[in-house]
């Protein structure tokens, strides 16, 4: 029994050893570890954010877990850090914005101002990236005051520090050069510099370097700008920080664009978009996307800039798009909550006017009761008043019952109708929105006025859409080279149908003409009309039973400035033109474009010789001369037409669009009519 005993109270003694001793040891040893730990995925951290690869979100996940398992905020705080800057180097801002705002968050209630002013200079490149520099500019300057904070207590201060807060001074100097503030730029840069060249930061010098050329650029000394950002960039290139080497090799782009040097532009805009080492940094992508798109432009590659342009637009509202499908989430939410209080409100309505006429029934009777009472001398009389009362109320309450009953049934019936008629309201508003935005497609793709101006003298183009979207369209090619000779084609187009079925039909016509002019580089009239008609074929499936069977009507002109002719071949359409004063006529071949077409007969082309004199040319679709109205409610006639293009010709481009909408108009008023077909009058002249 004493044996045992002695052995119980040996147990409990080393239970309290491991208590009191060893295991603190154990969890302060554990702390230790983790702290190591953490250290080496901060290093692997710090090697990987400079090419934003995938591996630093790897280790700032594993800092993260390692933070909570030992219970420190400070690693926490550093995890959310390297996760907000690798999704801002990523181009994924809003969420990068958000793991740095939980950072900073933690920093502050600690006061650590080191780390505060860390998070808060990288909230203010969240901020410059967006384009909002006043605010990154506030961000930047509480950086720098808790960085100045934090050295001003501290007893020794480390390098990194320094460097840290150089930083932030050349950081403000950046955002101050974008705002074109030049002087307060100069400040903050000289600064920078100064203390890099001081403490030896030799990446913060060239940094300044790189901003300041911006401030030459801003200055209009773009020569000497270009001179120091290349200094800049061979430091960056050599040292493979990829990132600020993209930056400032777009800067230089813009800078060689500024000077009209497009190919050195270019150069360096693709250097930047072709990068292997920044192929998933969206942020890159788009801005080399943007700086190609303005290149092209200025050289006149309007469709290399709108590929780039797109792209830049594509990858920019990827950046900018926020988490719908959560928004949609919510909005349900909100209208079964609503839909629900609604529902409690129409019940609570109804037991309120129920309660009130088992109040009023209770009454009554009450009031019967008492006369009873009180009538009681004369019960014959009152009884026979009271049977034939009862009866008269019961048929009254049988009335009222029906009525009620219609009463509720008329009013559901019009809360029907009304949901009907907003459904219909919604249907038509979501339908007029999508043929508006129709037809600013097809008005994207319709050549511009001012360009045709150009190549084309005395361009009249009257065109009236029978809805918001047409299907009749112009197409122009623009300057074309072949062989050495000057070019350009025009033609108006006639589609099956008009509104929204002609309208996509003109979209496709427009872009299977685009692919042949352009692409395939085919410029005889004729060839260029077979070449759409077999193209809408094959993309229409005419030939197979499930085809669709439309097409349209067509002229077009290939204008040959070098050799003084006009080659022109149209598909049912016809045409005219005035060359010394006098009309000339000419029938369009009965063949059309699309659908089973059984005419194998070629299009023929038409050679006018211009070399002659200033000749006039009007192509036109059949909507004005089939407008109905008149005296007679007829078609307004073909004759009819051609001698109002005869009285026309001579007059100014404007007054002629304003006597053929006159005269349109009137001819309609007669008889009330609406237009009935799209109408399309394009008139040029060449000499």
């Amino acid at each position: 029994m004493i044996t045992t005993k002695k052995y119980t109270n040996g147990f409990f003694i080393i239970i309290l050893c491991y208590l009191f001793v060893f295991a603190p040891v154990q969890a302060s040893d554990t702390h230790r570890k983790g702290i190591d730990i953490l250290k080496k995925y901060e290093d692997k951290c710090y090697e990987h954010i400079r090419t934003a690869s995938d591996s630093t979100l790897f280790y700032a996940t594993k800092i993260l877990e390692v933070s909570k398992m030992i219970e420190s905020k400070q690693w926490e705080s550093v995890a959310y850090q390297f996760m907000g800057s690798y999704y801002i180097k990523k181009g994924r801002m809003a969420v990068g914005f958000d793991y740095e705002l939980k950072a900073l968050t933690i920093s502050e209630s600690l006061k650590d101002w080191a780390d505060v002013a860390t998070i808060s200079n990288n909230i203010g490149v969240f901020y410059f990236r967006d384009k909002d520099y006043h605010k990154a500019i506030e961000f930047y300057h509480k950086g720098l005051t808790s960085i100045n904070r934090f050295m001003a207590e501290s007893d020794t201060i480390l390098l990194h520090q320094r460097e840290n807060q150089v930083s932030m001074m050349f950081n403000i100097g950046e955002a101050y050069t974008i705002l074109n503030e030049n002087d307060s730029a100069l400040y903050y840069l000289n600064e920078s510099f100064f203390e890099s060249l001081k403490y030896g930061f030799k990446e913060q010098e060239f940094y300044v370097i790189a901003i300041r050329s911006r401030v030459l650029f801003n200055q209009g000394k773009v020569k000497q700008a270009i001179q120091e950002i290349q200094e800049a960039l061979a430091y960056f290139k050599e040292n493979n920080n990829f990132d600020a080497f993209c930056e400032y090799e777009i800067w230089l782009a813009d800078y060689y664009l500024t000077l009209d040097r497009y190919i050195l532009a270019k150069e360096k805009a693709l250097d930047v978009y072709n990068r292997a080492d920044i192929k998933d940094s969206d942020f890159w992508k788009m801005e080399s996307s943007k700086m190609l798109y303005q290149v092209e432009y200025k050289r006149n590659n309007i469709e290399n800039a709108f590929h780039h342009y797109k792209e830049y637009q594509t990858i920019k509202e990827q950046i900018d798009n926020v988490d719908i499908k959560e928004r949609i989430a919510k909005i349900k939410e909100n209208y079964s909550s609503e839909k629900r209080e609604s529902e409690i409100s129409s019940l609570k309505t109804e037991q309120e006017l129920n309660q009130k006429v088992l109040k009023q029934q209770r009454q009554f009777i009450f009031v019967m009761v008492l006369m009873f009472l009180l009538m009681v001398l004369g019960i014959y009389l009152l009884l026979k008043f009271y049977l034939n009362l009862k009866k008269a109320y019961s048929h009254i309450t049988e009335k009222n019952n029906e009525i009620e009953a219609q009463r509720e049934e008329i009013l559901a019936q019009k809360d029907h109708l009304q949901e009907y008629v907003k459904l219909l309201d919604t249907k038509n508003k979501q339908v007029q929105s999508g043929i508006n935005y129709a037809k600013r497609i097809q008005s994207a793709t319709l050549p511009s006025r001012r360009k045709m101006e150009k190549l084309l003298d005395d361009l009249m183009i009257f065109y009236k859409p029978c809805g918001v979207v047409s299907g009749d369209f112009y197409y122009y090619s623009g300057k074309l080279y072949k062989n050495n000779e000057r070019l350009s084609i025009v033609a108006s187009i006639d589609c099956t149908g008009h509104g929204v079925p002609g309208a996509f039909m003109s979209l496709i016509g427009n872009g299977i003409l685009n692919e042949i002019i352009k692409v395939k580089n085919i410029h005889s009239p004729k060839e260029i009309l077979e070449g759409l008609h077999q193209r809408l074929q094959t993309t229409l499936s005419q030939y197979e039973t499930y085809g669709v069977q439309d097409g349209m009507d067509i002229t077009v002109a290939c204008i040959n400035y070098s050799r003084k002719i006009v080659t022109v071949s149209s598909a049912k359409n016809s045409w005219v033109y005035f060359q010394n004063g006098k009309q000339q006529v000419v029938k369009g071949d009965r063949r059309s474009i699309g659908g089973m077409d059984t005419r194998f007969n070629s299009f023929i082309n038409h050679e006018i010789d211009i070399s002659q004199g200033r000749t006039k040319f009007y192509f036109y679709t059949d909507g004005y001369q089939d407008q109905l109205g008149g005296p007679k409610d007829r078609k307004f006639m073909a004759n009819n037409f051609r001698n109002l293009l005869e009285e026309i010709k001579d007059l100014p481009v404007r007054e002629q669009e304003s006597v053929l909408d006159t005269t349109l108009n009137n001819w309609r008023k007669y008889q009330g009519e609406p237009q009935t077909d799209d109408i399309l009058i394009l008139s040029f002249t060449v000499e």
